[in-house]
Formats: structure tokens, sequence, C-alpha cells
């Protein structure tokens, strides 16, 4: 179903490969190779990675050996994912692991798995009761979800529920927010009546874990995808320290639970034993 989603979403973008008007929101830097033209393109769905990640790369010998320049690229938008990853555009993605499917992209453009993030389960969470997995119950609630359809605990899970229990969106009250922190604001605030989202251990600060029901209970957590047309060693080694060391010193629960993939480069994995804060 998600593959003829996205490729149903990927025929009815128009062929153009001038990419300027496609993203807005990017960073770049030159590294110190100044006549080299290759650019490294890193692609991912959090802005708030997007400068650590931009510096990091930047300040690393094998990338300025074998880069002239450096872009992080960031959206949620269908159109600029399927540019850069269902396009083979970047050489660095964070994406979710039914993107790299839908597009075959890991056979096409020989996407290797360098890390990923913990798997996580998907709530309905409200302020006063349990919620009900029901068509009866849910019918005329007020539902907070995210505008994004690339989330799944925010968008894709609980609009794959509504389907299977038959219940079109005009039954609803849907509100959208843009993020996860929003939604709880909206439960909290008393705006809607149930969200859909993961649960972390500071929510018990303002709701409570008996009035959350759980939707899916393992979801994947984002990978890191690095594109690998040849055997370079180094690169995919430095990549992995790179994103070891952000998850070192990240904020996010989410963010800090990175797990390397096994490879020749002798690093180990990185992980908090903590719930995810952003999916």
């Amino acid at each position: 179903m998600l593959a003829s989603w996205y490729a149903g979403v990927y025929s009815s973008v128009i062929k153009s490969e001038n990419l300027s008007n496609l993203i807005s929101q990017s960073l770049t830097c030159q590294t110190k190779s100044v006549k080299n033209s290759d650019m490294f393109v890193a692609f991912i769905t959090d802005q708030g990675m997007a400068s650590k990640l931009l510096s990091s790369l930047c300040g690393s010998e094998t990338i300025n050996r074998q880069y002239g320049e450096v872009t992080v690229q960031w959206s949620h938008n269908e159109q600029e994912i399927i540019q850069y990853v269902g396009k083979g555009i970047a050489d660095l993605a964070l994406v979710k692991e039914n993107v790299m499917l839908a597009f075959a992209a890991e056979t096409t453009y020989r996407y290797q798995t360098v890390a990923q993030y913990k798997d996580y389960s998907t709530y309905l969470i409200s302020l006063k009761e349990k919620p009900e997995l029901t068509k009866q119950y849910l019918w005329g609630k007020r539902l907070g979800l995210l505008d994004y359809p690339s989330s799944r605990s925010g968008h894709i899970v609980p609009k794959g529920m509504l389907n299977d229990l038959g219940i079109s969106e005009s039954s609803m009250e849907i509100i959208y927010v843009n993020s996860h922190e929003a939604l709880r604001d909206l439960l909290a605030a008393g705006k809607v009546d149930i969200i859909s989202s993961f649960w972390k251990d500071k929510d018990e600060q303002r709701f409570s874990a008996n009035y959350r029901t759980p939707i899916k209970t393992k979801v994947s957590g984002s990978k890191w995808y690095l594109k690998m047309e040849t055997h370079n060693t180094d690169l995919i080694c430095e990549i992995q320290t790179i994103l070891q060391t952000l998850a070192m010193q990240t904020q996010s629960d989410y963010y800090s639970q990175l797990q390397l993939n096994a490879n020749d480069c002798n690093l180990s994995s990185f992980s908090h034993d903590a719930q995810t804060d952003e999916k």
C-alpha cells in the first residue's frame, strides 16, 4: 500500500531537474578542496539537526579530501523526498525505511544503511479517558494529527487505523499541526479530544499513562542511508563517526539512541535507554 502511494505521488511530479525551486531550506559550505567540483548532499527531515550536521561534515578531513562543497537540505515534503531520495540525488539521507522500499533505492542507487534509531510504538493519547480503537468511540471526536504525511506516528499509522475501521475524515474533526509538541499543547489545552503520537517518559508530567492506547506497537525508527557507488570505506567510517558524535551531543532522547550498523570501522553503537521524541 505504501509503495503504491509513493508511486502515485511520484507519477504526479513534474519531471524537472531544476531543483532550485523545490527546496529553499538548505545550508551550504565550501570545503578546502576549492577546485573539486563534487558536492556532498545530505537530506534530512529535521531542521534542528541541519546546522550541526553541516558543521561536522565540513570539518571532516575525509569530506574535505573527497568533496568541494557540502549541502544539507531538510524537508517533510513528499515531492522533495522523491527528488532527493527517489532519484538518488542525496549522498546521505535520514529517512524512513518505507521510502527506500517504495523506490527500491537501495538497489537502484546502492544506498547502504549506516545507522538507525530505535523502534517505537504509536499511541492514541487522551487527557481524561483511555481511548478505544472502535468506530463508535472515535466517531465525532476531535483528533490531532501532523500535517506532513511522512510522519508515521502522527499521520500514516492513525490514517491507516481510520481506514481499517471504516471511518471517513468527514466523520471526525481533524486538526493538523506541524510538530509533536504542538499536538501535546493542543491536547493539554483541551482543543482536541485525542492525538496520535509516540510516548516519552516526560509525557507523564502532563498526561496519564493510563489514558494512552497503542495503535501499532512496533514502528521502525528512521535510518541513515549512505550512497555507496564505490567501495569508499573511509567515507562510511567517517560518516558513522560524525553521526555517533552528534548522538552523544544531542539533547533529544530520540536522536541519542543511535545504533550503528556493523562494518570494518570498529565503532560501537551509542544509545541511551530513553523514549523517542521525533517521529
